[in-house]
């Protein structure tokens, strides 16, 4: 989908995001909550519901839509918790080797997990894909000294 489509998309529906979809995405965070790790990145993070969920951890929200963003960055202020990175996850403005997992819940397409993987690999260590109700994990292979 073009970018501005998606943003017109997310505009309108960041008003309506958390009534009609938060259950089942908490659903969804808490459902890997055990295997995330310590350090995550959120990719796709909508309106910043693993803020809610991922307590043990050090989040990072990435999204590009900066109306989804003002919502997580609430979130991110009441659990005290992680940080807001206004960005295109095919271009992940994060340092090497930060994260023990990068999350795209209901944010990529499987069709595309092959292109998140070569563009995550070195700043993750795993990455969660589900979609729909398909789950897919893959470990990143790292290069040496990771």
């Amino acid at each position: 989908m073009e970018t501005l489509k998606i943003l017109s998309l997310y505009r309108e529906l960041a008003r309506v995001y958390d009534e009609i979809y938060g259950e089942g995405q908490r659903l969804k965070y808490w459902l890997i909550s055990s295997q995330a790790g310590a350090r995550v990145a959120d990719a796709g993070c909508g309106t910043g519901i693993a803020f809610e969920v991922l307590r043990d951890s050090y989040v990072v929200c990435l999204d590009i839509s900066l109306d989804m963003l003002k919502l997580a960055a609430r979130r991110a202020r009441k659990h005290a918790l992680g940080d807001i990175v206004a960005g295109n996850y095919w271009q992940p403005p994060l340092r090497p080797r930060s994260f023990d997992s990068v999350l795209f819940i209901s944010s990529l397409e499987p069709r595309l997990l092959d292109v998140a993987v070569e563009k995550w690999r070195g700043v993750a260590r795993r990455l969660v894909c589900e979609f729909r109700g398909a789950w897919t994990v893959r470990e990143l292979q790292q290069p040496k000294g990771y």
